[in-house]
Protein backbone atom coordinates (compact mmCIF):
# COMPACT_ATOMS: atom_id res chain seq x y z
CA UNK A 1 0.00 0.00 0.00
CA UNK A 2 1.21 3.48 -1.14
CA UNK A 3 1.95 6.18 1.69
CA UNK A 4 -0.59 8.98 1.59
CA UNK A 5 1.06 12.30 0.03
CA UNK A 6 2.37 14.51 2.74
CA UNK A 7 0.88 17.69 0.97
CA UNK A 8 2.77 21.12 1.70
CA UNK A 9 -0.34 22.90 3.70
CA UNK A 10 -1.33 19.82 5.72
CA UNK A 11 1.77 19.92 7.57
CA UNK A 12 3.15 22.69 10.66
CA UNK A 13 6.49 23.31 12.19
CA UNK A 14 5.92 21.33 15.58
CA UNK A 15 7.41 23.16 18.78
CA UNK A 16 10.18 20.16 19.04
CA UNK A 17 10.88 20.46 15.41
CA UNK A 18 11.72 24.21 16.22
CA UNK A 19 13.37 23.67 19.23
CA UNK A 20 15.66 20.90 17.51
CA UNK A 21 16.57 23.35 14.63
CA UNK A 22 17.53 26.69 17.01
CA UNK A 23 18.48 25.33 20.27
CA UNK A 24 22.26 25.63 19.58
CA UNK A 25 22.07 28.14 17.17
CA UNK A 26 20.69 30.87 19.17
CA UNK A 27 21.43 31.88 22.91
CA UNK A 28 19.59 31.08 25.38
CA UNK A 29 17.51 34.33 26.15
CA UNK A 30 16.39 33.79 22.65
CA UNK A 31 15.41 30.22 22.73
CA UNK A 32 12.90 31.41 25.58
CA UNK A 33 11.93 34.60 23.96
CA UNK A 34 11.25 32.07 20.43
CA UNK A 35 9.09 29.13 22.52
CA UNK A 36 6.98 32.31 24.26
CA UNK A 37 6.31 33.36 20.90
CA UNK A 38 5.52 30.15 19.22
CA UNK A 39 3.15 29.27 22.41
CA UNK A 40 1.21 32.81 22.23
CA UNK A 41 0.81 32.89 18.07
CA UNK A 42 -0.48 28.91 18.84
CA UNK A 43 -2.93 29.95 21.39
CA UNK A 44 -4.52 33.60 19.49
CA UNK A 45 -4.77 31.53 16.69
CA UNK A 46 -5.80 28.34 18.11
CA UNK A 47 -9.57 28.46 16.40
CA UNK A 48 -8.70 30.15 13.21
CA UNK A 49 -9.07 27.99 9.49
CA UNK A 50 -7.55 29.00 6.33
CA UNK A 51 -9.40 28.82 2.88
CA UNK A 52 -7.87 25.10 2.40
CA UNK A 53 -9.52 23.54 5.86
CA UNK A 54 -6.28 23.69 7.94
CA UNK A 55 -5.41 25.75 11.45
CA UNK A 56 -4.08 28.63 10.24
CA UNK A 57 -1.67 28.00 12.89
CA UNK A 58 0.05 25.59 10.52
CA UNK A 59 1.04 28.99 8.05
CA UNK A 60 1.99 30.56 11.14
CA UNK A 61 4.76 28.02 11.66
CA UNK A 62 5.98 27.28 8.48
CA UNK A 63 6.72 31.13 8.42
CA UNK A 64 9.22 30.32 11.41
CA UNK A 65 10.00 27.33 9.50
CA UNK A 66 11.06 28.99 6.16
CA UNK A 67 13.11 31.40 8.04
CA UNK A 68 14.99 29.43 10.19
CA UNK A 69 15.47 26.02 7.81
CA UNK A 70 15.56 27.90 4.20
CA UNK A 71 16.75 31.35 5.15
CA UNK A 72 19.00 29.93 8.05
CA UNK A 73 18.44 32.87 9.28
CA UNK A 74 19.19 32.88 13.43
CA UNK A 75 18.04 36.03 14.60
CA UNK A 76 15.66 35.38 17.55
CA UNK A 77 14.01 38.68 17.10
CA UNK A 78 13.17 38.14 13.29
CA UNK A 79 11.81 34.61 14.25
CA UNK A 80 9.72 35.60 16.99
CA UNK A 81 8.59 38.36 15.25
CA UNK A 82 7.55 35.41 12.23
CA UNK A 83 5.56 33.32 15.02
CA UNK A 84 3.83 36.60 16.13
CA UNK A 85 2.84 38.77 12.75
CA UNK A 86 -0.93 38.68 12.65
CA UNK A 87 -1.60 37.88 16.25
CA UNK A 88 -2.69 41.91 16.64
CA UNK A 89 -4.76 41.38 13.83
CA UNK A 90 -6.39 38.21 15.26
CA UNK A 91 -6.81 39.11 19.34
CA UNK A 92 -8.62 41.47 21.12
CA UNK A 93 -6.39 41.13 23.71
CA UNK A 94 -2.77 41.42 22.88
CA UNK A 95 -1.38 44.70 21.74
CA UNK A 96 1.49 46.24 20.89
CA UNK A 97 2.56 47.43 24.44
CA UNK A 98 1.95 43.27 25.74
CA UNK A 99 4.22 42.36 22.77
CA UNK A 100 7.48 44.38 23.73
CA UNK A 101 6.30 44.05 27.43
CA UNK A 102 6.25 39.89 26.74
CA UNK A 103 9.32 39.85 24.38
CA UNK A 104 10.99 43.27 23.16
CA UNK A 105 10.46 46.76 21.79
CA UNK A 106 12.23 45.21 18.50
CA UNK A 107 9.92 42.45 18.24
CA UNK A 108 6.31 44.78 19.02
CA UNK A 109 8.50 46.73 15.98
CA UNK A 110 8.37 44.36 13.76
CA UNK A 111 5.24 42.85 14.05
CA UNK A 112 3.48 46.17 14.02
CA UNK A 113 4.61 47.27 10.79
CA UNK A 114 2.91 44.11 9.60
CA UNK A 115 -0.18 44.19 10.88
CA UNK A 116 -3.20 45.43 8.89
CA UNK A 117 -6.46 46.71 10.48
CA UNK A 118 -8.52 44.13 8.25
CA UNK A 119 -11.97 45.34 10.20
CA UNK A 120 -12.27 48.23 7.47
CA UNK A 121 -13.98 47.46 3.82
CA UNK A 122 -14.31 49.37 0.59
CA UNK A 123 -12.32 52.56 -0.44
CA UNK A 124 -10.93 52.51 3.41
CA UNK A 125 -9.54 48.95 3.04
CA UNK A 126 -7.50 50.18 0.24
CA UNK A 127 -6.23 53.37 1.37
CA UNK A 128 -5.41 51.32 4.36
CA UNK A 129 -3.76 48.89 2.51
CA UNK A 130 -1.66 51.30 0.60
CA UNK A 131 -0.60 52.92 4.21
CA UNK A 132 0.75 49.34 4.75
CA UNK A 133 2.88 48.83 1.60
CA UNK A 134 4.40 52.28 2.19
CA UNK A 135 5.19 51.74 6.12
CA UNK A 136 6.93 47.71 4.64
CA UNK A 137 8.82 50.10 1.83
CA UNK A 138 10.46 52.35 5.14
CA UNK A 139 10.46 49.16 7.54
CA UNK A 140 13.88 47.49 8.19
CA UNK A 141 15.15 44.63 5.86
CA UNK A 142 13.72 42.48 8.90
CA UNK A 143 10.39 43.38 7.93
CA UNK A 144 10.82 42.58 4.65
CA UNK A 145 12.12 39.20 5.50
CA UNK A 146 9.36 37.94 7.43
CA UNK A 147 6.60 39.17 4.91
CA UNK A 148 8.27 37.49 2.01
CA UNK A 149 8.34 34.35 3.83
CA UNK A 150 4.78 35.24 4.69
CA UNK A 151 3.93 35.26 0.95
CA UNK A 152 6.20 32.86 -0.22
CA UNK A 153 4.42 30.10 1.90
CA UNK A 154 0.95 31.38 0.95
CA UNK A 155 2.56 31.15 -3.06
CA UNK A 156 3.19 27.19 -1.81
CA UNK A 157 -0.51 26.93 -0.94
CA UNK A 158 -1.72 28.45 -3.78
CA UNK A 159 -3.06 25.58 -5.43
CA UNK A 160 -4.72 24.02 -2.43
CA UNK A 161 -7.20 27.27 -2.86
CA UNK A 162 -6.16 29.15 -0.03
CA UNK A 163 -6.28 32.33 -2.13
CA UNK A 164 -10.30 32.85 -3.69
CA UNK A 165 -7.81 34.28 -6.54
CA UNK A 166 -4.56 33.11 -6.98
CA UNK A 167 -4.08 35.48 -10.25
CA UNK A 168 -4.76 38.31 -8.43
CA UNK A 169 -2.61 37.91 -4.94
CA UNK A 170 0.41 36.91 -7.49
CA UNK A 171 -0.04 40.52 -9.51
CA UNK A 172 -0.71 42.00 -6.21
CA UNK A 173 2.74 40.61 -5.28
CA UNK A 174 4.78 41.69 -7.67
CA UNK A 175 3.34 44.97 -8.18
CA UNK A 176 3.31 46.16 -4.64
CA UNK A 177 6.28 43.90 -2.72
CA UNK A 178 8.58 42.94 -5.51
CA UNK A 179 9.69 46.62 -5.65
CA UNK A 180 11.07 46.55 -2.01
CA UNK A 181 13.99 43.84 -3.11
CA UNK A 182 14.69 46.66 -5.86
CA UNK A 183 15.33 48.87 -3.19
CA UNK A 184 17.19 46.75 -0.78
CA UNK A 185 18.73 44.46 -2.77
CA UNK A 186 19.22 41.99 -0.18
CA UNK A 187 20.25 38.49 -0.55
CA UNK A 188 17.33 36.81 1.24
CA UNK A 189 14.86 38.50 -0.30
CA UNK A 190 16.21 37.59 -3.98
CA UNK A 191 16.40 33.86 -2.55
CA UNK A 192 12.58 34.25 -1.71
CA UNK A 193 11.97 36.11 -5.55
CA UNK A 194 13.67 33.27 -7.27
CA UNK A 195 11.17 30.68 -5.60
CA UNK A 196 8.33 32.87 -6.18
CA UNK A 197 8.79 33.26 -9.47
CA UNK A 198 9.41 29.44 -9.89
CA UNK A 199 6.17 28.48 -8.42
CA UNK A 200 4.33 30.82 -10.55
CA UNK A 201 5.74 29.20 -13.34
CA UNK A 202 4.46 25.96 -12.40
CA UNK A 203 0.95 27.55 -11.93
CA UNK A 204 0.63 29.29 -14.77
CA UNK A 205 2.37 26.16 -17.49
Amino acid sequence: MNSPINLYNQNQYSREELIGDIAERVDPVDLTTIIGAYEMASSVHEFQVRNDSTPYFWHISRVARIVIRELEYYNGDVIAAALLHDVLEDSDIITAEVIKYNFNAYISYIVEVLTKNIQLGGAQREHSDQEYIERLRFASVDCKIVKFAERLDNYRCLEFGVKRNPFQYIEETERDYYPMVDSDDHPLLRRIIEEMDSIKSKLFS
